[in-house]
């Protein structure tokens, strides 16, 4: 066997296995996004939590709004030439901060089960995945 041969056929296993490898992580990606999915599904649909996002958008205002102020202090006190610019800057930051810090803890009980309900199914799609490729042979 030549070394072009050699190389063509390395080349060929290598585009087979990023085939195989692309195919998995798709299958591992749709199966977390099915997972968190159904659990967000889940968690809006109980009776104890179906407002909570609502709940959480609406409290996280008071967050935004120290969020702007602190932010329009540090602007005037970083930005020199400009101390428009940088109140501007610092406030729109600030508020961005402030809410999306807010929103983000007081929705934790549903983005943590959606990540535990993705990585129970990304579990399960591994699980499937190395079957396939190592099967159990029982007798």
């Amino acid at each position: 066997m030549s070394i072009t041969e050699k190389i063509k056929t390395n080349l060929a296993h290598g585009q087979e296995l990023l085939k195989t490898n692309l195919a998995h992580g798709q299958e591992l990606v749709a199966s977390g996004v099915e997972g968190a999915a159904e659990a967000r599904k889940a968690v809006l649909e109980s009776p104890e939590t179906t407002d909570i996002v609502k709940e959480a958008a609406q409290e996280s205002w008071q967050a935004a709004a120290i969020g702007v102020m602190a932010g329009a202090i540090v602007g005037v006190l970083t930005d020199d030439r400009k101390p428009v610019r940088g109140v501007v800057t610092g406030g729109l930051l600030g508020a961005v901060l402030g809410f999306a810090g807010s929103f983000a803890w007081k929705t934790r009980p549903l983005t943590s089960s959606m990540l535990h309900g993705a990585g129970k199914r990304i579990g399960t799609t591994r699980d499937q995945h190395w079957l396939e490729k190592h099967p159990v042979n029982y007798g």
